[in-house]
């Protein structure tokens, strides 16, 4: 009796331990089978985003009337404080600062607001353009600026420039402008609208260059200091127009919109015929 019911206890002890196994063996195969049909998706769309960023970041192009965008950024913060587009009629020899004021607001179209939500899914649809440096790091952050001004701005952006701060101020300085106001009340509350102007110091500056050879090591040194998605190679293709540009023919615009709410309101009508007028001027005929 005693080998028997040692026996059957081995046996039970046994079966026991098959029985855990067995659960094992089918806990083990369903969380795999779990792990690969609800974990493996998701591991494949976050590599997928990753795989398509890259068609969203711009790419550079060399125009008869290039859009360069300008940024001011922080020098120790990196943060955007200003945007200038800059317009260069290169046939007309016509060169065209506008102003674009960061506490511009606006709502990004669909289609464009889908394609940044992946990249950072805490950026708002109705953003201001201060808030550009806040949404995307510092290596990606000028690209995404250019989607979204050229999403802003219903144009096609030739390529960017980033500038420091502290180099900046040695070239513009701003001007204050009474804005166009959505009503009276607002009148009496509303900041003023900057517009940005070449300096007196940075006109003389530039006046005291009497070779194209100067002007051009000053261009190669002053490359080292700023960034931009177009090489110093590409830059000079504009070498000569810059040169034959004469200062009478540099202007100097505010993108055209209305205080509101504290922000600034780009008429998209209006701005739209502003750029249209910049770049169909008619070409000057050489004698």
């Amino acid at each position: 009796m005693k080998k028997s019911a040692g026996k059957m206890f081995v046996i039970g002890f046994l079966k026991s331990f098959l029985i855990i196994g067995i659960f094992i063996g089918i806990g083990a195969f369903s969380y795999q089978m779990v792990m690969h049909y609800l974990k493996a998706p998701n591991i494949e769309a976050i590599e997928t985003v990753g795989k398509q960023e890259p068609k969203y970041i711009t790419k550079t192009s060399i125009d008869d009337i290039s859009k360069n965008l300008i940024y001011c950024f922080d020098d120790k913060t990196g943060e955007i404080n200003k945007i200038l587009l800059e317009i260069f009629h290169c046939k007309n020899k016509k060169l065209y600062y506008i102003t674009i004021p960061v506490r511009t607001q606006f709502t990004m179209t669909d289609s464009l607001y889908c394609k940044l939500i992946p990249v950072n899914p805490a950026i708002p649809q109705m953003i201001k353009l201060s808030g550009i440096s806040k949404y995307f790091d510092k290596d990606t952050v000028y690209d995404y600026g250019v989607l979204i001004m050229e999403d802003l701005l219903k144009i096609n952006i030739s390529y960017y420039t980033a500038i420091p701060q502290s180099i900046y101020e040695t070239m513009f300085v701003t001007e204050n402008l009474m804005p166009d106001v959505t009503n009276k009340e607002e009148a009496q509350s509303t900041s003023t609208v900057p517009k940005e102007l070449f300096s007196e110091e940075y006109i003389t500056f530039l006046k005291s260059f009497t070779t194209a050879e100067a002007l051009s090591k000053y261009i190669e040194d002053i490359y080292s200091s700023i960034q931009s998605n177009l090489t110093l190679n590409e830059k000079m293709n504009y070498f000569e127009s810059y040169c034959n540009t004469p200062s009478s023919s540099i202007f100097f615009e505010l993108i055209h919109g209305v205080n509101h709410n504290s922000a600034y309101i780009v008429d998209t009508d209006l701005a739209t015929q502003q750029f249209a007028d910049y770049m169909s001027q008619p070409t000057v005929e050489s004698n």
